[in-house]
């Protein structure tokens, strides 16, 4: 900057490294320095924010890239159509050029309205949902969203290590231009006069920038025009298969307990286990028992995107793992399905939960399907509601014309997989238990059915309905479980609560669900055979 550019900033009080752009400079250098990148930006403002448009470039460009510094390419570049040279027609596609974009914009004229549009090709490699508010995700197996393009209102932001990613699975360049102007206050002035001009060429880089302004206005105006690019890394770095071999993480699991007290674990990758084949030898069995706290189901029964029965846990159509909980107080799962079965995100939160196979064992339910080859659909105590539940709905609709209880609410469908015997005794998980329960149980009861009878609640309307029909079925486990949520939930604890500690509630909250459990369960099977 010289002498003239400092002296009209100082009648301003301006500092000059403003005019300098030292930001934009370093940005111009290290286009992918951030976690995130913006690789379109706008603004009707003509001194706002820096101007900014990048794209991927087939690689014999590269040396192009350097020979100037105005823009190559704009994002309204890219519109595909005909070109006509001679007697000749053809069809150009819009990356006919080498350039490829990453954001393109089409301008429709008529509304006075731009829209913008990410690289398809992009989001399918990467296999993009695009969410409702217009951004794009990625998902992992567990239904986990990362955003990973961001659509702002004149601007796109797109996480670095995808831009990366997929110029090494293209072999394509990243190219950036920018475009940045700083002013002092005023109108650019008629006639303006370049003041002074800098250059600078690097390895992967080139800027010119310009002062100009009227000296006599005290008016200074700097603007920058640049060209940089990245170069892609090696096509095996793009962590897509077949180039993402090698890396998964195989945790090594608690197979037995030591006489000491410590324990011998071994990895879970499947190719590392023994088998009826006779592969490696000496090694523990592909289905070896693994057990875990039955707390290690928690987080999935609380997201929506997963099923979880005593049986299995199911993330959508993505995964599926065979699990043992049909006896409550743990979990079991095979060492082999741990590695082949479970994402590599999911297992070190088994591992978490791990616990001693000492004293444990698997099912009878489990080892007769799994070794005997007899199968049973025996299933645990929740199992066994769950299925008697559905039982009882279709007897009384075969006896009555409609089902007992009503459809589950959309927003409600994980009802039954919050329904479990409590891991611990604490009251917050009890009332989860008790709360769904009830909802399950009682709060869908299909009650105009019962409309012709005002003995007061579903309860009371339910047995009037029974007694009128011959059908004498004691429904005080309903009761019971009515009592505790309004008692100890519904309300605050009291007299009433106090009248229920000793009997139907104790100390042992775990024992108070699966023996509640048991009553409704055996209450819904006489109900279904008598109706």
């Amino acid at each position: 900057m010289n002498e003239i550019a400092k002296k009209i900033l100082a009648h301003h009080g301006i500092d000059p490294e403003a005019f300098e752009q030292p930001q934009v400079i370093e940005l111009i250098k290290n286009p992918l320095s951030d976690i995130w990148t913006t690789v379109y930006t706008h603004s009707d403002e003509l001194f706002s924010t820096p101007s900014i448009f990048c794209c991927f470039v087939e690689l014999s460009h590269r040396d192009h890239i350097l020979d100037g510094c105005n823009w190559l390419k704009h994002p309204d570049s890219f519109t595909p159509g005909f070109s006509e040279s001679g007697n000749s027609v053809q069809f150009e596609p819009s990356n006919y050029d080498g350039f490829h974009f990453i954001i393109a914009e089409q301008y429709f004229y008529s509304l006075n309205e731009a829209q913008l549009h990410l690289n398809q090709e992009f989001a399918l490699l990467f296999e993009l949902f695009r969410g409702n508010d217009g951004n794009y995700y990625s998902i992992d197996d567990c239904g986990r969203r990362e955003m990973v393009v961001e659509f702002l209102e004149s601007q796109v932001n797109i996480k670095t290590k995808f831009l990366i990613r997929y110029m090494s699975a293209r072999q394509l360049l990243f190219v950036q231009f920018i475009d940045s102007r700083v002013s002092t206050p005023g109108h650019y002035p008629f006639n303006a006069e370049l003041i002074d001009t800098e250059s600078d060429t690097g390895s992967n880089y080139t800027y010119t920038r310009w002062f100009q302004g009227k000296e006599d206005e005290n008016y200074l105006h700097s603007m920058i025009h640049a060209r940089s690019f990245v170069e892609p890394k090696p096509v095996t770095e793009c962590g897509l298969w077949p180039y993402d071999k090698g890396n998964e993480s195989y945790p090594e699991f608690i197979v037995r307990e030591l006489p000491d007290g410590s324990f011998e674990r071994y990895t879970c990758e499947e190719s590392k286990l023994a088998n009826y084949f006779g592969a490696n030898p000496g090694a523990p069995h592909y289905l070896t028992p693994i057990y875990f706290n039955p707390a290690v189901l928690d987080k999935y029964r609380k997201d929506k995107l997963f099923d979880v029965t005593e049986h299995r846990i199911t993330c959508g159509s993505q995964w599926s793992i065979a699990i043992d909980n049909v006896k409550p107080s743990r979990v079991m799962v095979y060492l082999g399905d741990l590695g082949r079965d479970l994402p590599e995100s999911e297992r070190l939160h088994f591992l978490s939960h791990e616990i001693s196979p000492a004293d444990q064992c698997i099912s009878e339910t489990v080892f007769a399907n799994d070794f005997l080859n007899c199968w049973s659909d025996s299933n645990g105590p929740i199992g066994k509601l769950l299925k008697q539940r559905c039982e009882l709905n279709e007897s009384w609709k075969e006896s009555f014309g409609v089902p007992l209880y009503r459809e589950l609410h959309r927003d409600e469908l994980d009802i039954p997989k919050r329904i479990r015997i409590p891991a611990s005794s604490g009251d917050e998980e009890f009332d989860t238990v008790i709360l769904n329960l009830t909802k399950y149980l009682i709060d869908y009861i299909d009650e105009p059915q019962f409309s012709s009878y005002k003995k007061g609640g579903s309860i009371n309307n339910l047995e009037a309905f029974l007694h009128e029909k011959g059908i004498q079925i004691d429904l005080s486990p309903l009761r019971d479980l009515q009592s505790i949520r309004s008692t100890s939930m519904a309300h605050s604890k009291g007299k009433k609560y106090e009248k229920l500690v000793g009997s139907v509630i104790t100390d042992n909250h775990a024992s108070d669900v699966l023996s509640l459990v048991e009553r409704l369960t055996a209450m819904m099977g006489d109900l279904a055979s008598c109706v």
